[in-house]
């Protein structure tokens, strides 16, 4: 079976052999890798009924084995004993950091977490520098008209600070297409909201400006 570019860079960027995905999009993630035998037991997570209902279809359509459904409402009802990775994908950035931040064994667990927030990624970045989650790896992906960047992190306890050029951007750089339409797509959201306000806050304009500009500048758009 196939994947669409991001969920296939989420399951790249997995290590172990025992995957959680949260918020699950039909199962295909976990029936993708076990399939591939990239993993050997994998749970398929979320809060709703109908999107188990469409997970197990996935998984007796591909006659797919080792693969759990449970119904939960972020990581609340998941056994974690075990668990190598962990993959939230497919929300905004702001739902992504409530799920970690409302549960205290991810930061216990000592499972890889694999987030794709699909809007406010500079929210979720500002958290995870604010409450001990190291970024080891950052993939943008570019699918049909939109952006997304995919988040490789593992809690270590240790705060750090980022510039206002990495909470927009992380750690793409423009090396590679997929990296430099994020990174443009990013200055383009930037343009549109500080445009927006030059007449009611023009010192919020200059300073969005000016982070544009630095962001031109390190990652050399």
């Amino acid at each position: 079976m196939k994947l669409d570019k991001r969920l296939l860079v989420c399951a790249e960027m997995t290590e172990g052999s025992f995957v959680c995905d949260i918020g699950t999009d039909h199962g295909y993630l976990p029936a993708y890798l076990l399939r591939s035998e990239k993993c050997t037991k994998a749970i398929a997570a979320d809060i709703g009924e109908k999107p188990l209902a469409a997970a197990k279809a996935t998984f007796e359509n591909e006659g797919i084995e080792g693969g759990q459904l449970i119904l939960s409402d972020g990581l609340k009802n998941i056994p974690l004993d075990g668990v190598t990775d962990i993959v939230i994908a497919g929300m905004g950035g702001e739902l992504i950091s409530k799920i970690i931040d409302a549960d205290e064994r991810s930061r216990t667990c000592g499972a890889n977490f694999i987030l794709q927030p699909m809007t406010r990624a500079s929210v979720l970045r500002r958290y995870l520098a604010d409450n001990g989650f190291e970024v080891t790896e950052e993939r943008a992906v570019w699918d049909g008209e939109f952006a997304y960047s995919v988040m490789k992190c593992r809690y270590t306890g240790v705060t750090y600070e980022i510039s206002d050029v990495r909470e927009q951007t992380g750690l793409t750089d423009a090396s590679y297409e997929d990296g430099r339409k994020y990174i443009e797509k990013q200055l383009e959201r930037m343009k549109k909201a500080a445009d927006g306000m030059r007449n009611s806050r023009p010192a919020e304009a200059e300073k969005i400006d000016m982070t544009m500009e630095k962001i031109r500048k390190e990652k050399g758009i």
